[in-house]
């Protein structure tokens, strides 16, 4: 059964268990509302023959509680008071009065808040009241079964239109669905709510997209790694056949640009192998309490001599008091290495990159903030997305004549998060870049 059905099914239940508690609850309330009416009828009658008679029941045998077809039928119905002795002053019936006290019902009658007297009866409505009371429950039970089935079939249409409401957009979805699952991840779909298919809706055009961009970077994955290798592998093989065709001595500085090649594809096996490491969540780490201001002094100084020549300021701010990240001094090294590099790269003769360490919390988590900001050529809006993804380089400003693998990057945003912190990145063209770093504190 699909989901159309199940909902009209539910609703189907609900509309009955609604009409049969309707009908039952109309017809018990009815019936407990006469027998209260008749029940304080009867008793006031008694009440007031003893006010009326000086709180006393002197006569009572003699008092007309009959109405004018008890009249004609005098056995319709048993009538017995008791006084507060347990003497029966008054019966009125056909049968046993020790019968009717022992089975009939019953209420005690009560004058200026003393009980005077208990009055036994086999029903409390007069003959009158009876067929008045009958009628009336009768009409109720035809009215109260033609009303409810009427207002069910209205609700069952209105439930039937209302589930085609609902189900609707569900309907669009399916094709898209099975679209996507056979690979068309061009496919979206027009959110025209804002409720939850709305939204699911949403996240199913967002997924399309993500699967979409996977896609892409698994087909070029291949060809990004085999572009990177051919160029070191070509510069290998052009000096191999140089050497050969010598027939000489080979002079060290001759093997020196295969041993940079060499150091080049080593590097790019094992950045893609510390990637793929931390991807897949195996990356082995050596935390401790570490103080950031040492690791990035450390880093600062070995780039210092690059940023003395080029005339780029290296502004540092560091907290008073000292802050303890719980990381692995080694990888964060790193981290901090890519991500200085890169801003040295991009940042101009005459720039600044300033270094700050801050205080914050994120998920009622305490992290050690580092943010890094130069003021180099900047990222467009519609690139930050990939900046992290592998191999991801934008375009003309971060080409490989800059030195760049499109590694560092996915390395930084990869080791942090094995640290179970997070990476963010702000950008402007023409004004900078800012990365901020957040490690877990001590």
């Amino acid at each position: 059964m699909n989901v159309r059905g199940k909902l009209f099914g539910a609703m189907a239940v609900l509309v009955f268990f609604v009409t049969v508690g309707y009908f039952g609850a109309t017809q018990g309330y009815l019936k407990n509302r006469f027998e209260d009416y008749f029940k304080a009828k009867t008793t006031k009658l008694f009440e007031i023959y003893y006010k009326e008679h000086d709180n006393s029941w002197e006569g009572i045998e003699e008092i007309k509680i009959s109405d004018a077809l008890e009249q004609i039928s005098p056995d319709g119905r048993e009538i017995a008071l008791l006084s507060s002795e347990g003497n029966i002053l008054f019966f009125r019936g056909s049968g046993d009065s020790g019968s009717l006290i022992q089975q009939g019902k019953r209420n005690t009658v009560i004058v200026n808040g003393a009980t005077v007297g208990t009055i036994y009866v086999d029903r409390w409505e007069s003959t009158e009241d009876y067929l008045l009371k009958k009628y009336v429950l009768d009409s109720m039970r035809t009215q109260g079964l033609r009303v409810p089935t009427l207002t069910g079939i209205v609700a069952l249409l209105l439930g039937l239109w209302l589930t085609k409401k609902l189900t609707e957009p569900l309907k669009r979805l399916i094709p898209a669905i099975q679209k996507i699952a056979v690979g068309e991840l061009h496919v979206r779909i027009p959110v025209t709510t804002r409720d939850e298919f709305g939204k699911v809706t949403g996240a199913l055009n967002h997924m399309a997209q993500q699967l979409l961009r996977a896609e892409e970077v698994r087909k070029n994955l291949t060809a990004d790694v085999a572009h990177e290798l051919r160029t070191p592998l070509s510069i290998i093989q052009c000096n191999m056949e140089v050497i050969q065709e010598g027939g000489r001595d080979i002079p060290p500085e001759t093997l020196l640009p295969i041993q940079d090649e060499v150091i080049r594809l080593s590097k790019l096996v094992d950045d893609l192998h510390q990637l793929t490491l931390a991807e897949a969540g195996k990356l082995q780490l050596d935390r401790s309490p570490t103080d950031l201001v040492p690791l990035l002094d450390r880093i600062i100084d070995m780039l210092k001599p690059e940023a003395e020549e080029r005339h780029i300021d290296i502004v540092r701010s560091y907290p008073v008091q000292k802050l303890n990240a719980f990381v692995d001094p080694h990888r964060i090294t790193q981290v901090f290495y890519n991500l200085l590099t890169n801003a040295m790269r991009y940042t101009s003769s005459g720039g600044k990159i300033s270094i700050r360490i801050t205080d914050s919390s994120h998920e009622e988590s305490r992290f050690a903030s580092v943010s890094i900001e130069d003021t180099g050529i900047g990222i467009a809006a519609e690139q930050l997305p990939f900046l992290f993804d592998r191999f991801y380089r934008v375009e003309e400003s971060r080409a490989r004549h800059t030195g760049g693998m499109g590694l560092g990057l996915a390395i930084a945003k990869e080791f942090v998060e094995a640290h179970r912190g997070f990476i963010s990145v702000q950008s402007e063209v023409g004004r900078g870049t800012q990365f901020t770093v957040h490690l877990p504190c001590a």
